[in-house]
C-alpha cells in the first residue's frame, strides 16, 4: 500500500508538471496563426502527456482504494483497549505490627473501662 501510495503520489507530481507545460506552451503563442499548425504541435504533445498521465494516475488510485479496502477487510474487527490487570497483591497485617496495634487498642479499652468503673463508684458512693 506504501509503494502504491509512493506511485500516486510522483505521478500526480508529473501530471502537474505536464499541465504547467501545456500552459506555457499554449501562452508561448498565444493567438497562433489557425493557417500554421507546426505552432499547434508541443501543446498538443503535452496535452497528450497530461492524458496519459490523468489514466495513469486514474488507475494508480483506483488500486490504492481497492488495496485499502482489501486490508481493511483483513484487520480483526475486535481489538484489545486495555491490556488484562492481574489480581492486586493481598497486602496483609505483620506479625509484629499486629501484636503492637492490638497491644495499643487492648490497653486503652482497659483504661476506659477503669476510668467508667471509678466513675460509676465515685457517682453512686
Amino acid at each position: 500500500m506504501q509503494t502504491l501510495q509512493k506511485q500516486a503520489d510522483s505521478v500526480r507530481q508529473v501530471l502537474d508538471l505536464a499541465l504547467n507545460g501545456v500552459a506555457s506552451t499554449m501562452d508561448a503563442s498565444p493567438n497562433a496563426n489557425p493557417a500554421l499548425m507546426s505552432l499547434r504541435v508541443p501543446s498538443q504533445k503535452k496535452q497528450i502527456d497530461v492524458q496519459a498521465n490523468t489514466a495513469i494516475y486514474s488507475e494508480i488510485v483506483k488500486n490504492l482504494e481497492i488495496s485499502k479496502i482489501s486490508l481493511r477487510q483483513e484487520k480483526p474487527l475486535i481489538q484489545v483497549i486495555d491490556p488484562p490487570v492481574l489480581p492486586l497483591a493481598v497486602d496483609r497485617l505483620g506479625k509484629l505490627k499486629g501484636l503492637i496495634i492490638g497491644f495499643v487498642l487492648g490497653m486503652l479499652v482497659a483504661s476506659i473501662i477503669v476510668v467508667t468503673k471509678k466513675v460509676y463508684q465515685s457517682i453512686i458512693l
